[in-house]
């Protein structure tokens, strides 16, 4: 019988139009043990599993072999979803959230801002009139006075970030909600052929790397897009993350993303910085970003201009709430260029109000008295992990193609079409989701899915201890970190040689 875990796996995989027979060899054991009524352990499952099915195929096209067996069980799926809550430094926790950070009650009903980026947190405390030392108390008692969608809306106007919560039925309602419910349920992504060019091999193997020799850069921040570069890289990709010395940056998100990896400085304002990515973009294989919508394009580096530049490049983006770019731009919806992250995505579409009635439900049925339902956030960053892993497996799914068929590609995910992925694959009724002890996700220690790095250059030499890849696969492929970016822009602009070179 295919589980939950299993079928999402099948439409992800079918979606992409790789081969059918291929699946016989992903299996995906275990039980879910995250606390929530969705099913979070499958979307992890699914998503993992396909990236890492489509390595295996990528192997064994390049070597001429058999596609190796692949297995993801459920409990190291779920310990690679909340990865930069288990990483740590000398024992030392490197994720951590703003002290204001969280939902707030209005007198209407709930919101939630963004401000673990410093700009956000200030602007949002500007517009209510509150000092930049406030307090996450003067934060809540300023909020109940006011009405969720008309200090979200007004926020947003100000270029930040804030969402108000709606239920599944109000979201289905709103306008947003009906631009994503237009998308095909089963594809949290779109992977379009831009032209029918020649066929590109890959170059030839030293390795059992499935993406030796793949270039990759990476112009992506916070978690989503930063996992897929990761899980590209784990797989043997030449990972250049491109950062400008002028952006604020979450250290501990990006000690824990940017594994196998190297990292570049280049400001794309600057007319030599500019040239320096045009050279690097003219021999690479992926352009991976998440710059705010129509962010990179204004910068002269659009689907368009890319193609110009690399006429076999696969240009995948990843944006909040609705594509921009490609067949599926017209259907983006009303919010698809505003930005967003996936604890306010979640807020926004329902997800946040499901799970808090879960949770009163289920508390109501251990305590016999009446719980107040308020929103509850998931216990992980699922649409962040859940898009990452879907675009490292678009990508990959992208060079299959090119490499058989030919031509170059546009791949997009939001988080929101991983958000409605994630609902549809159903729900547990409280008492089997909540009801049971589970895993202690918040220590390392409890967690098997664990490895260890030497010295990671740029934290002091440190003990780095990290969530490995949750994959295992039966034959012989080479995966992994080695690792971490000796510090922001520390390497040289430049790729790695090529075997063909």
């Amino acid at each position: 019988m295919a589980t939950a875990a299993s079928q999402a796996a099948a439409r992800l995989w079918q979606h992409a139009g790789l081969p059918k027979a291929t699946l016989e060899r992903l299996h995906l054991p275990g039980n879910d043990p995250l606390p929530s009524s969705f099913l979070l352990g499958s979307a992890a499952q699914a998503t993992i599993g396909a990236a890492a099915l489509a390595a295996a195929q990528l192997l064994a096209l390049r070597t001429g072999g058999e596609v190796v067996d692949v297995a993801v069980p459920a409990r190291d799926a779920v310990a690679e979803f909340r990865s930069e809550h288990v990483a740590t430094l000398d024992g030392q926790a490197v994720f951590e959230w703003d002290e204001l950070a969280g939902q707030y009650g209005t007198k209407d009903g709930w919101i939630r801002p963004h401000t673990n980026w410093r700009h956000h947190k200030e602007g949002f405390l500007d517009l209510l009139g509150l000092p930049r030392d406030a307090k996450k108390a003067d934060l809540a008692a300023a909020l109940l006075d006011c009405e969720a969608d008309e200090v979200a809306e007004a926020a947003m106007e100000r270029g930040l970030v804030c969402t108000a919560m709606r239920s599944f039925e109000q979201w289905d309602a709103h306008p947003q909600g009906q631009a994503a419910q237009s998308r095909v349920p089963s594809a949290p992504f779109t992977l379009t052929k831009l032209d029918p060019r020649a066929p590109k091999p890959f170059p030839p193997l030293t390795s059992r790397k499935p993406l030796e020799g793949v270039r990759v850069l990476d112009l992506t921040r916070v978690i989503a897009g930063p996992v897929a570069g990761r899980t590209l890289a784990a797989y043997g990709a030449d990972v250049l993350w491109v950062t400008s010395p002028d952006l604020p940056s979450l250290p501990g998100l990006d000690f824990d993303t940017s594994r196998g990896k190297r990292s570049i400085h280049l400001d794309l304002r600057s007319a030599s910085d500019r040239a320096t990515f045009a050279s690097l973009l003219s021999t690479a294989d992926v352009l991976l970003q998440s710059y705010r919508p129509g962010g990179l394009d204004s910068l002269g580096f659009g689907v368009e201009a890319v193609r110009k530049i690399n006429p076999d490049i696969i240009y995948a983006s990843l944006t909040a709430w609705g594509a921009v770019d490609g067949p599926e731009a017209e259907k983006g919806g009303p919010w698809a260029r505003r930005k967003g992250f996936d604890s306010l995505v979640q807020f926004a579409c329902g997800i946040g109000e499901a799970e808090g009635r879960a949770w009163a439900e289920y508390e109501r049925g251990v305590n016999e008295a009446e719980k107040e339902t308020v929103p509850k956030a998931l216990p992980c960053q699922a649409l962040d992990h859940g898009s990452g892993y879907i675009l490292a497996f678009g990508i990959m799914a992208a060079l299959y193609h090119r490499a058989t068929t030919g031509g170059s590609f546009l791949l997009t995910n939001t988080l929101l079409s991983t958000a409605h992925f994630i609902r549809s694959l159903g729900r547990r009724p409280p008492s089997a989701a909540l009801g049971r002890p589970g895993i202690k996700i918040e220590t390392a220690g409890d967690l098997r899915a664990r490895g260890q790095m030497a010295t990671c250059p740029g934290f002091d030499e440190k003990t780095v201890e990290y969530v490995r890849h949750a994959a295992k696969f039966e034959g012989n492929v080479e995966f992994g970190w080695e690792r971490a970016p000796a510090g922001l822009g520390a390497d040289k602009a430049e790729w790695l040689p090529r075997t063909s070179e």
